[in-house]
């Protein structure tokens, strides 16, 4: 789900996979690599996305928030 869910955010955000790299102090390969599913994202990366986004780690892992069009309406506060 996070492939998918990291993929989505960045989109709903207007950013490229380089500016997010470097937002988030990664390579643009690392980003391309979980976005494709060809790696997992360490706790560490999880943590900082979370931060990023705003958004809890367990709904970037859990909930599919492909189903969101707006980043406003993402909105799962624990």
């Amino acid at each position: 789900m996070i492939a998918k869910n990291l993929k989505h955010l960045r989109h709903l955000k207007k950013l490229t996979q380089e500016i997010l790299a470097e937002d988030l102090g990664v390579t643009r390969s690392r980003i391309s690599s979980y976005e494709e599913g060809r790696s997992a994202p360490t706790l560490d990366f999880l943590i900082t996305v979370s931060d990023y986004f705003k958004i809890p780690i367990d709904t970037l892992l859990r909930k599919n928030l492909t189903l969101k069009e707006s980043a406003s309406l993402i909105d799962y506060e624990n």
